[in-house]
């Protein structure tokens, strides 16, 4: 029997959840399926380091360079693309991808099929795109897949048809980050030792990812507990103002921006313990990956965070931008070591239980299958996903 092929596309700014996906997928979704890559390359070739851990786990990776938000030529190249590979299914990752991958594919005859994730909407031009991405170009999808409860209930208070949107929750796959094994950064310019309590923020440098609140938070914990320090990794367009707060609250011993890691499998077995305070959020592979190295996790109860962090049992939950609470929450943590340990260790139980990823592409390929057959009955059972979380 001939091979499948799915077409995943992503305009890439380094590896997150969106990346995780993919190279879930490519990992381990059904061998009837072939599955090939175009990365959206612009100028400043983030998406080259998802091109090479995608072509690591043996990916066809295609890349096709964008020169301005709208270029056509690149367009045509996707088409050429998705023609000359014969696929079947394309799969796209995001409001650009969306855009360029529904125009290439206009009259091919190929089912489309959309991932939504927590989109940072940081900026009145990125929520216009994603405004326009969830009114006009989500209707040419064949499914839009959420990968939380809760923003499967906004899709649907969008007028988005209930039976086009469904629930697959993110898995985690430990393999891929034994690849990152032997990348172990030498530029470890922050000063950590044996003595030190290590807090960590990781992810995207965005307002919305609620840095400021944790730093604010840390600088009252600080007073009391003089050797801990704090690790801001990540990226974005908030590290000036993020740079600026440390000075100014004199953190810079004991407050790090460490930029974006790739040796994340070393970051996380010499943390002790991972914070997340964002304001919004999907479902954060960020939590997952902590919780399959058993860092104990501090998180704000939004998006489907309350499904993983359940607190006080397998991590502590505090309402979103609250420092008192932030604060209160990592005192928890440093003053109970054992509570906190048989936290990490049910978190632990949690992930291999019910975000592994096999169960994460078992629904892929259930939502492939039935794109292929074109058969409705065969649809997902939204409710069932969800019972499943």
């Amino acid at each position: 029997m001939d091979k499948i092929f799915i077409a995943h596309i992503r305009d890439s700014g380094g590896i997150f959840g969106a990346e995780r996906v993919i190279l879930t997928i490519g990992k381990n979704t059904d061998k009837r399926y072939k599955m090939i890559l175009i990365c959206l390359r612009s100028r400043d070739g983030k998406s080259d380091l998802l091109k090479k851990k995608a072509e690591e786990i043996g990916v066809n990776v295609i890349s096709v360079d964008v020169n301005r938000k709208m270029d056509f030529s690149s367009i045509k190249k996707i088409r050429d693309i998705l023609k000359n590979h014969h696929v079947k299914i394309l799969h796209s990752h995001d409001f650009k991808s969306n855009l360029y991958g529904l125009i290439a594919s206009k009259n091919l005859g190929m089912k489309r099929i959309l991932t939504a994730g927590g989109t940072t909407r940081d900026s009145i031009v990125k929520k216009f795109y994603v405004y326009m991405d969830e009114t006009f170009t989500y209707r040419f999808y064949d499914y839009i897949v959420a990968v939380s409860r809760e923003i499967y209930d906004k899709l649907l208070k969008k007028n988005i048809k209930q039976g086009k949107v469904v629930i697959v929750e993110n898995g985690i796959d430990e393999s891929l980050y034994y690849y990152d094994a032997d990348r172990t950064q030498n530029d470890n310019y922050f000063s950590i030792n044996n003595t030190n309590k290590v807090f960590a923020v990781i992810g995207r440098l965005f307002p919305d990812k609620a840095h400021r609140y944790f730093i604010n938070a840390f600088s009252e914990i600080k007073k009391n507990y003089p050797t801990s320090v704090a690790l801001i990794i990540g990226e974005g367009p908030s590290e000036e103002e993020i740079r600026k707060q440390i000075i100014d609250l004199k953190l810079e011993d004991r407050v790090f921006l460490c930029g974006v890691r790739k040796d994340m499998m070393y970051v996380y077995r010499n943390i002790d313990y991972l914070v997340l305070p964002s304001l919004t959020e999907g479902l954060p592979y960020v939590l997952l990956e902590a919780m399959l190295f058993k860092v104990p996790v501090l998180a704000t109860d939004v998006g489907g965070i309350p499904n993983i962090v359940i607190n006080g049992v397998t991590g502590y939950l505090v309402p979103a931008g609250d420092v008192q609470s932030l604060k209160n929450g990592m005192e928890k943590m440093l003053n109970n070591p054992e509570k906190t340990r048989e936290m990490a260790e049910e978190g632990y139980k949690l992930v291999n239980e019910k975000y592994s990823a096999r169960r994460m592409a078992e629904d892929y390929s259930r939502l492939y299958d039935s794109m292929i057959k074109d058969r409705p009955d065969q649809h997902v059972d939204t409710n069932e996903k969800v019972n499943r979380s």
